[in-house]
């Protein structure tokens, strides 16, 4: 039996994600209030980590891990992770903003430390004002000798 989801569920999801600045806390209740179901099970929201994985989102944890309707992951922009070094090591709380996304990617969700949704939300969120800037990119040339 596959599993459909609504396309303006996931448009939602992509607006929010969109209105606050490429990060956004959601709880599977508000998935399945989208839904219009009773309940959410699992296929559905493998099924729309997957349809928001397509639309260049990313999820975490990266698998869901149970659906519980307070349960939580954050959906962001990869662009985020596009920040100035230069600027995160002159800033502390950027650096300490900094080391949690490297946590969350460096372990398993459920690891001691792999930091929760709402940690990871804020340090993202803290990430994005340390975007790296938009310059001319500079053409290499290879010469053979």
């Amino acid at each position: 039996m596959t599993i459909h989801v609504c396309p303006s569920t996931i448009d939602e999801i992509v607006r929010r994600v969109d209105a606050r600045d490429g990060v956004y806390l959601i709880k599977n209740a508000t998935i399945k209030a989208l839904e219009n179901k009773d309940r959410l099970r699992m296929e559905r929201l493998r099924c729309v980590y997957r349809l928001l994985n397509d639309r260049g989102l990313v999820c975490y944890p990266e698998r869901p891990a149970w659906p519980d309707e307070w349960w939580r992951f954050v959906v962001y922009r990869r662009e985020i992770l596009e920040v100035d070094l230069t600027r995160v090591a002159k800033d502390p709380a950027l650096l300490a903003s900094f080391e949690h996304v490297l946590a969350a990617l460096r372990y398993p969700y459920m690891h001691e430390k792999a930091p929760g949704t709402v940690r990871l939300r804020d340090a993202l969120h803290m990430l994005s004002t340390a975007k790296t800037e938009q310059s001319e990119p500079t053409r290499r040339h290879l010469s053979v000798a």
